[in-house]
């Protein structure tokens, strides 16, 4: 990776941390992020408006770059349901080291769909990226009381959580393509305007008529959930027009490092050896992703 990438990539992580810890505090609901994604659409405006890119990049639009976005954009749906419905249904400690584990669907498809050619070092690194954040959970995890039979334990919360890590490395792949044909900018504003539709549709026929509740709730929430979901978002999509898409998902990870050391310095954790450990070997793995060809 290079040396900017990286940087984009650790700004993104650190904003994906924050904005995620705030949506599992919040435990908010899909119409949530409905409004998150109909006020993104007007985020980029004025950028379109000074930069002259707008109306011109939609006109220009190809039928594959619209084709690819489409796609993107209902597999990113899945990903955002899935994810809710996770966390709603399970613990933490079970949902998470499942839905981080993307990275190594995603070298998976890079490799099938767009041909990239990852290097040893690479593969070793995502590897321990991913074991490193499994370590990290297991200090928040109990195998006698999550197999208790008494607590009737679901599996519903693993499948959402494992639909989550394969929809997200497939997402991230089609993104690689999309912002090597189109200008990020641009692109990440079309995922805005899609998924607004999509999730709409999606909460319309829920019938809960929760939306208008949400807006007058959560108005404050919804806008810096906006600002710091496309913030980090771009990001990554400027980190894939440099690096490999497979080494910028599994740096994306570098946030559950700043979740690790946050909760042993900050919070004082008890399991704090547990988190060290894990902390020390997802950091090993970025690494040898930075060194990486």
């Amino acid at each position: 990776m290079t040396p900017l990438s990286i940087l984009l990539v650790l700004i993104s992580a650190f904003i994906h941390s924050s904005w995620n810890f705030f949506t599992k505090k919040g435990n908010w609901p899909i119409e949530f992020f409905f409004w998150v994604f109909l006020c993104g659409t007007f985020l980029y405006l004025p950028y379109f408006y000074f930069s002259g890119l707008f109306p011109s990049l939609l006109f220009q639009a190809s039928g594959k770059l619209w084709t690819l976005s489409i796609i993107s954009s209902l597999i990113q749906t899945f990903y955002l349901i899935s994810l809710i419905k996770a966390y709603q249904m399970g613990e933490l400690s079970l949902v998470y080291p499942i839905s981080r584990s993307a990275p190594l669907f995603t070298q998976v498809w890079a490799v099938l769909l767009i041909g990239e050619v990852l290097s040893i070092t690479g593969v070793v690194g995502i590897g321990l990226v991913v074991t490193g954040i499994f370590i990290i959970s297991m200090s928040d995890f109990s195998f006698s009381l999550h197999l208790d039979p008494s607590r009737n334990v679901s599996l519903q919360p693993f499948l959402f959580a494992l639909i989550a890590a394969l929809t997200g490395s497939v997402y991230s792949v089609l993104d690689k393509i999309c912002v090597q044909i189109t200008h990020p900018v641009f692109y990440c504003w079309l995922i805005d305007v899609l998924m607004c539709i999509e999730v709409g549709l999606y909460s319309l026929f829920q019938k809960k008529n929760l939306l208008l509740k949400v807006w007058s709730e959560w108005k404050k929430e919804i806008f810096l959930i906006t600002l710091l979901q496309n913030a980090s978002y771009l990001l990554v999509l400027m980190a894939m027009q440099m690096s490999k898409v497979s080494y910028v998902v599994a740096f994306r990870q570098a946030g559950a490092l700043l979740g690790a050391v946050m909760g042993v310095v900050l919070l004082k954790e008890s399991q704090w050896k547990i988190r060290i450990a894990g902390a020390m070997v997802l950091t090993l793995g970025l690494i040898l992703i930075g060194l990486a060809k």
